[in-house]
């Protein structure tokens, strides 16, 4: 292993990407990591918007709706809308 390389690094954490994580809490990336669309859905569903009025508001089918969320949900480590809007609320999202 090449001493000083990219090796002992992992998005700026000390060490190995598993040393320091904890496997029971999902890590959460900053809200740079959403899309434009992505925030503007996270920001429509934090505010109470059902799928179905958020698909109204932008345009957009229901299913893609669908997706976006399901997407937010996986890039935020999100398990649900409580979660979703909490994280939304900690970025000043909403």
């Amino acid at each position: 292993m090449p001493s000083g390389s990219a090796w002992g690094r992992h998005c700026g954490d000390e060490g190995h990407p598993e040393d320091k994580h904890d496997r029971r809490q999902p890590r959460r990336p900053p809200a740079r990591c959403l899309s434009r669309r992505e925030a503007e859905v996270l920001r429509l569903l934090a505010t109470g918007h059902s799928s179905q009025r958020i698909a109204q508001a932008l345009c957009l089918s229901p299913r893609t709706v669908q997706r976006h969320v399901a997407n937010v949900y996986l890039e935020i480590g999100a398990h649900g809308r409580a979660e979703a809007t909490a994280y939304a609320l900690r970025h000043g999202l909403c």
